[in-house]
């Protein structure tokens, strides 16, 4: 039986900067999203909004996290964002390994490990997106031997020196870079069946009951038209939402579609 609790993630990326339009997007939310829900919420603002939006939700049950943290906790690395500054507006989640990170600041899975490792020595939850890069050829001819690879290397790598104790605190996003940006998710069939070889790469790492905590979730094109049979299957626990899910609207009635019995 899945006793893990859903959880719904929304990263705005850099589509909404501005510190007037975040504090009315936070205050609608909160409205929208009332006291008490069983999925667990998280937004990870743009860099330049994340303190206003924590200031304005430190209150409700809407968490806070950052897109990304630098490797280092704190010294001369301009331009990062530190974990510090992640601490002190009271965040408690970061997103490691995005896909855009990995293609477009040229992260490494080294870096991405010091992340994980870094984040979870500071108590806060990394969540760290996997998945294969491209798609070769129609979705039913998939070599899923071939996605087995790339994300076992990718899991190890991430979670390289991550102890027992701590493997329960990592979300694990599955985010095909190929399913990102586009006009449908990835098959339903096969989200189910990358988010059962996930959990069972895990099991290779931790142990069966360890592993049975850990929350997996999927990325992707994600909309409220597709959230509910997304998480249909018991191998995952929540989305990450990009664009579709983008205004507090659209990200109230995706937790509705989820939260259905």
């Amino acid at each position: 039986m899945n006793t893990r609790k859903p959880i719904v993630i929304m990263n705005w990326a850099m589509r909404q900067n501005k510190n007037q339009e975040a504090k009315e997007f936070a205050r609608e939310l909160d409205q929208l999203m009332g006291e008490t829900r069983k999925c667990e919420l998280v937004v990870l603002p743009s860099m330049g909004t994340i303190q206003t939006m924590a200031k304005e939700l430190q209150n409700s049950t809407i968490k806070i996290g950052s897109q990304t943290i630098s490797m280092y906790r704190s010294g001369e690395y301009s331009g990062e964002y530190s974990i510090e500054s992640l601490i002190d507006i009271g965040g408690e989640y970061v997103e490691v390994g995005h896909w855009e990170r990995r293609l477009y600041f040229n992260e490494t899975e080294e870096v991405i490990n010091k992340k994980v490792l870094l984040a979870l020595k500071n108590k806060i939850r990394p969540i760290l997106c996997v998945g294969e890069k491209e798609k070769k050829g129609d979705i039913q001819e998939v070599d899923y031997h071939t996605v087995y690879i790339e994300i076992k290397r990718q899991l190890f790598n991430g979670l390289l020196d991550v102890k027992e104790a701590e493997i329960k605190n990592v979300v694990i996003a599955y985010t095909p870079h190929w399913a990102v940006g586009q006009s449908a998710a990835a098959p339903r069939d096969h989200i189910h069946q990358v988010a059962e070889m996930i959990r069972s790469i895990l099991a290779e790492f931790y142990e069966s009951q360890t592993v049975a905590q850990v929350q997996v979730i999927y990325g992707g094109t994600v909309s409220v038209g597709n959230a509910k049979w997304i998480t249909s299957s018991e191998a995952i626990d929540g989305v990450l939402l990009g664009r579709f899910g983008s205004r507090p609207q659209q990200f109230l009635e995706t937790v509705q579609q989820i939260e259905q019995e």
